[in-house]
């Protein structure tokens, strides 16, 4: 799964022509440990239909500031370019997997 910056963002996430999963984390955050294989899991199962990608909040504070994103972990959906749903902290496969077929609607 691909970590992207704040200079990629337009690009990789506002532009793309499918949903984009944004996942916001650091690398000291202990429930961010825990989603990440599932986020990643996930990623495979639905890389026909959305988009996932990672971003590591203290190397990207100018698009966490954007998004508000004042704990983690915060997922995003977002569908051309604008956010439809989030969540935040750890949610486990069965959860994210409604999630994101009530996002895909």
């Amino acid at each position: 799964m691909k970590i992207i910056s704040d200079q990629e963002f337009e690009e990789v996430v506002v532009k793309n022509t499918k949903p984009v999963v944004v996942d916001f984390f650091t690398n000291w955050c202990p429930p961010c440990k825990m989603l990440s294989p599932v986020i990643e899991k996930l990623a495979e199962e639905y890389k026909d239909k959305i988009e996932f990608v990672k971003m590591d909040l203290d190397q990207c504070p100018k698009t966490g500031n954007e998004f508000e994103v004042d704990r983690i972990p915060t997922v995003f959906f977002i569908n051309n370019g604008q956010p439809k749903s989030s969540f935040i902290g750890f949610k486990d496969e069965a959860e994210i997997k409604t999630w994101l077929e009530e996002n895909l609607k």
